[in-house]
């Protein structure tokens, strides 16, 4: 529903969130205050427990929020660490394997990491990925679950390749899955009607300074919009400004390079 913010620099999202709903903010206030007799509202102990009430619903929905989406991109970071490093180890696990089987491993698994590097992970700015890295994954996997050993080290490094392998694929697929799962529209709506009634409620308090009303009112408008910007930013964590880099992997390449003879 936010996907739109990725395509923006955080300065300009920041805002167009903030500086919108703060604009809006000041035009219902400025209106209210117009259009109704201001002496005729006069029951602000009323409307004080109403207001706190509205704003404590709401503190507590956007707090969860940032809670939760902090969570899911640091959890994101760690899926990324956990797969390059499977691929680490199974690149140095397959140095027992007897030649050709060690190169074609440890090419393969170049292969991929190049590709993650280069094409996957460009495409997930966009929410997709890459079907050449995937088959590179794949054909990774497949040489060492071909290999034959006969010895009994090689028989032990074999299973042990495969533990990285399959753990590598797996914390792949939790990547991706990570790319593809946002807030739910629903819950995009909530929030966004919570705050809009909440911000109604502060239209009708009584506040003889009408500057201190529309001040009081546009910093409450300002902090929702700053928060949005957080929770639309942390949503899809491989997309945006904030997308999380390929440093993993970038070390992985170097640290394969420096291998080669």
């Amino acid at each position: 529903m936010m996907s739109w913010v990725y395509d923006l620099p955080i300065w300009l999202a920041s805002i167009v969130y903030i500086g919108g709903m703060s604009a809006l903010a000041a035009a219902g206030v400025l209106l209210v205050r117009r259009g109704v007799a201001h002496r005729a509202i006069t029951h602000n102990d009323v409307a004080g427990p109403i207001m706190a009430t509205l704003g404590t619903v709401l503190a507590v929905m956007l707090s969860f929020m940032v809670v939760t989406m902090w969570q899911e991109y640091d959890n994101a970071s760690s899926f990324v660490a956990q797969e390059a490093s499977d691929i680490a180890d199974l690149y140095h696990e397959s140095a027992i394997f007897p030649e050709p089987i060690r190169g074609e491993v440890q090419a393969a698994l170049r292969h991929y990491v190049a590709l993650v590097i280069r094409d996957e992970w460009p495409r997930m700015r966009d929410g997709r990925e890459s079907a050449a890295t995937r088959l590179a994954a794949i054909r990774a996997v497949t040489l060492v679950q071909q290999y034959q050993p006969t010895t009994l080290g090689q028989q032990t490094a074999q299973a042990d390749a495969l533990a990285h392998a399959h753990g590598f694929l797996d914390a792949r697929r939790q990547r991706l899955f990570a790319n593809s799962e946002s807030v739910p529209r629903l819950l995009w709506a909530m929030m966004i009607f919570i705050s809009i009634v909440t911000l109604g409620s502060a239209y009708f308090f009584r506040v003889d300074n009408p500057r201190a009303h529309l001040l009081m009112t546009v910093a409450l408008a300002a902090v929702i919009g700053a928060i949005f910007v957080l929770i639309a930013e942390l949503d899809l964590p491989f997309r945006g400004p904030m997308q999380i880099a390929p440093s993993a992997f970038a070390k992985d390449y170097t640290a394969f390079s420096d291998t080669l003879p």
